[in-house]
């Protein structure tokens, strides 16, 4: 069967999260999002991306990128707060700089192509580490076998980390003269804008008005 169909358009959910690799697998999924838990579930894959802004979460990647793709295995509700957990039952390494464009709200919807997977032979190529499964005992005495498991609700609000990050930028940014600052490239910005409204950069125009 040929790999090479071409998937740069499916659409994925994309999270600007300070859990780390590590910490996300420990917790079998990532955490706690204010999501529409019916749309998340259309998509197949979990792209993260790093935020360094807090260390709470253990990061694992360079701050603002893409670091961890993940196959989602069902979104479900955590908490009290209408929260939901992603979660996923494996996961790859991947590793895309300058992946979110400094959106207050850390979940986006964006496509794989944004982040150089186009076709089923990229994500063939993907080192995937399958999350093991887990075992108890049944009232009978047999093992039987728990596959997801039960997440694990842990400590730490990326959306206040986001909204601090988004803080502290702009306030970098109004520090500075307008010369010294050297702004965005138009790449750049399409970048961002193109997670923020999840569609493909190349389709974003930029128009300058002098």
């Amino acid at each position: 069967m040929s790999l090479n169909r071409d998937i740069s358009n499916e659409r994925c959910v994309v999270v600007f999260t300070c859990r780390g690799k590590e910490r996300m697998m420990r917790e079998r999924g990532s955490q706690a999002w204010r999501i529409d838990a019916a749309r998340a579930s259309k998509c197949q894959y979990l792209i993260c991306v790093q935020n360094r802004n807090e260390t709470w979460g253990q990061p694992s990647a360079p701050h603002k990128h893409a670091f961890l793709i993940a196959r989602i295995s069902r979104v479900e509700e955590v908490g009290d707060e209408g929260r939901h957990a992603i979660k996923f039952n494996s996961c790859a390494d991947i590793n895309v700089p300058n992946s979110w464009g400094g959106n207050r709200n850390p979940v986006a919807y964006g496509r794989l192509g944004d982040f150089g997977i186009n076709t089923e032979e990229d994500i063939e190529d993907l080192s995937f580490t399958r999350l093991g499964t887990s075992l108890y005992l049944s009232e009978t005495g047999e093992m039987s076998d728990m596959g997801d498991a039960e997440f694990i609700l842990s400590e730490g609000d990326d959306y206040e980390a986001a909204a601090a990050a988004s803080s502290d930028e702009q306030t970098s940014c109004s520090g500075q003269s307008v010369q010294d600052r050297a702004g965005i490239s138009f790449d750049e910005a399409r970048q961002g804008l193109s997670v923020r409204y999840g569609v493909r950069p190349e389709q974003i125009e930029i128009l300058v008005r002098a």
